[in-house]
């Protein structure tokens, strides 16, 4: 009993530590209970999310992101027309893989 309750303790504490560094949450101050119980709740929203992702794609929420962060949209000034253009960005094939895995149904 005592070794199963450390083991639950040890995926909350794991949760709090990925929330922490992969997620790039952090406490902030509140003096109202409103906006103390909505940050609780975009954390763990977070947190569920990325747990999802971990699950569909085998891989860490720190692989994920530096993957997708390696998708960089540009914009461009056209001075003539005085328009910005947008210039999208291809995912990688990883990424492409990675979207495959959470689109999937199983």
């Amino acid at each position: 009993m005592i070794i199963e309750r450390s083991h639950e303790l040890y995926k909350v504490e794991q949760a709090f530590r990925i929330s922490k560094n992969d997620l790039q949450t952090r406490p902030i101050f509140h003096f109202e209970e409103e906006p103390i119980k909505l940050h609780i709740l975009v954390c763990f929203v977070a947190l569920v999310v990325s747990k999802h992702i971990e699950l569909k794609t085998g891989v860490s929420i720190r692989k994920f992101t530096d993957e997708s962060k390696k998708i960089v949209d540009g914009e461009i000034l056209n001075y003539i027309a005085n328009k910005i253009v947008t210039v999208k960005a291809h995912p990688t094939p990883k990424m492409k893989e990675l979207i495959a895995k959470l689109e999937s149904p199983h």
